[in-house]
């Protein structure tokens, strides 16, 4: 090169990365400037979040413990709280102490610790279709291949998992499953489907990874025993006090073997060292009062009345239309199924006009066709609203059709 000219530098570029459209939905609806009745979003109602008394319960925990409350924590988490945890997956039949426990920020980042633990970037995960957008995003994201098996009314299908895996000639490192009341599908993995999602996972040496933050709401019909509780070494358990306390906390939980929980620690020393201290704190604060289960019983009464109010109104609403509803037995969501070659996404468009919002059933899958199909939750809107959103969805369901 003459002159002494410098050669520049390569342009520095970006990998591919995948987000949430259920994310990105939400935040449309933030920005309408028209009253917008909100299906789309999977949190707790407002109801809900008042019962709880967060101002009094923040205001104890710092009173009480001054700074040490806003200070930097243990990775692991709260001792106490890790014990609070164990206790409670006892109850459901998960082997586990406080050292099988690690307090995450909330079941995303669980997720996520499972992912750096166990993903290589190649790695196959076996997960639903439809299944938990961010889940799916997380895994490619850390450059695993996806594999999506169809959900039915027994949850995922786990004879045609096997099928599809053979077909692909692959050997799958992680089950990702939501085993009650799936989001989206609001599904429930039945009895003999987790015990042979076990068996075919073992039959890989492969990890499960169910993700449960819905099991405590259920509404009707008898619990069904978790993952974990089936095959303690092989199951990663993870759960969130999002959907039953204050989802803004951000605390959520992983159980595993005290190995895997070693890992994870380690890799999430070097992500944000810990959860929030306070937050974990007025966590542990709600539980010491004793109030948790009345807690939940009162949700599910909450929630119940939701679903049954949405069920009359779709039925009332939607009559005659070719419009189809499952019929889950808890948790926020309904599966709604279009008439064929009926778009969610341009259903979506014209809601919006319309003043009510829902996620398409497209953003819970990365190859399946999912298109003439929604996710409908029920748990933020009060009856009323329900009633009136309902309305608002045939009439621009009219309007399409």
């Amino acid at each position: 090169m003459s002159g002494g000219a410098v050669a520049p530098l390569p342009r520095r570029t970006t990998h591919e990365v995948f987000g949430s459209f259920i994310d990105e939905t939400i935040g449309i609806v933030a920005r309408q400037t028209r009253d917008t009745v909100s299906f789309a979003v999977g949190s707790p109602s407002r109801e809900a979040l008042d019962l709880v008394g967060a101002d009094d319960l923040a205001a104890t925990v710092i009173r009480r413990e001054g700074a040490s409350a806003l200070g930097y924590g243990i990775t692991e988490g709260e001792p106490e709280l890790r014990d609070a945890i164990a206790h409670q997956a006892r109850s459901r039949g998960i082997r586990a102490d406080a050292g099988d426990v690690l307090v995450s920020a909330g079941a995303l980042q669980a997720i996520d610790l499972a992912c750096r633990v166990f993903l290589r970037p190649g790695d196959l995960v076996v997960a639903e279709s439809p299944g938990f957008a961010n889940a799916l995003s997380a895994f490619r994201n850390h450059g695993a291949r996806v594999l999506e098996a169809p959900v039915d009314e027994d949850g995922l299908d786990v004879a045609e998992a096997a099928r599809l895996i053979r077909r692909a000639n692959a050997r799958p490192r992680m089950f990702f499953v939501v085993p009650n009341f799936s989001n989206p599908s609001g599904e429930t993995l039945s009895l003999a489907r987790r015990e042979a999602l076990v068996t075919l996972a073992s039959t890989y040496d492969a990890v499960v990874v169910e993700d449960d933050p819905y099991g405590l709401l259920r509404y009707r019909d008898e619990q069904l025993p978790p993952l974990g509780s089936l095959a303690r070494d092989q199951v990663v358990s993870i759960g969130t006090f999002s959907k039953t306390f204050l989802p803004g906390l951000r605390v959520g939980w992983v159980i595993a073997d005290p190995e895997v929980i070693s890992r994870m620690t380690k890799v999430k020393q070097t992500m944000d060292s810990s959860t929030g201290t306070l937050a974990q704190r007025i966590v542990l604060e709600f539980h010491r009062r004793g109030g948790a289960d009345a807690h939940v019983g009162r949700l599910r009464e909450l929630y119940s009345a939701k679903q049954e109010r949405a069920r009359a109104a779709l039925a009332r609403e939607f009559v005659g239309s070719g419009v189809r509803w499952n019929d889950p037995a808890g948790g926020f969501y309904f599966w709604v199924r279009l008439p064929a070659r009926m778009d969610a996404r341009r259903l979506l468009d014209v809601a919006l006009e319309e003043g009510v919002a829902f996620v398409p059933g497209d953003a819970f899958a990365i190859e399946r066709d999912h298109s003439a199909a929604l996710r409908f939750s029920v748990s933020a809107p009060t009856p009323e609203r329900i009633d009136e959103g309902v309305k608002r969805l045939r009439r621009a369901f009219d309007r399409l059709a």
